[in-house]
């Protein structure tokens, strides 16, 4: 075969890989920045336990710590490990 010869089959399998590489990064990136916000999400949800459970050794009351973190009391208990029939 000459270089001026075209071979279809070669050049569909070449496009195929080149797109299953691309789709495979994409999807690789993708899945890092689904980590990424998982990560932050988890985070953010440690910290607020931390602040409840330090609210509440200093005595303050569980509405008042939902009304200020702007979540529910019931929230609160779980993030205290307390049953909702306290």
């Amino acid at each position: 075969m000459s270089i001026f010869e075209y071979d279809k089959e070669e050049e569909e399998r070449k496009l195929r890989k080149a797109e299953f590489e691309a789709g495979e990064q994409s999807g690789i990136q993708k899945g890092i920045q689904k980590g990424i916000q998982e990560g932050i999400q988890e985070g953010k949800e440690l910290k607020t336990k931390e602040i409840v459970n330090s609210l509440l050794q200093d005595g303050m009351g569980i509405e008042k710590i939902a009304a200020l973190l702007k979540i529910s009391k019931e929230h609160v208990l779980e993030l205290a490990g307390r049953s909702k029939n306290l």
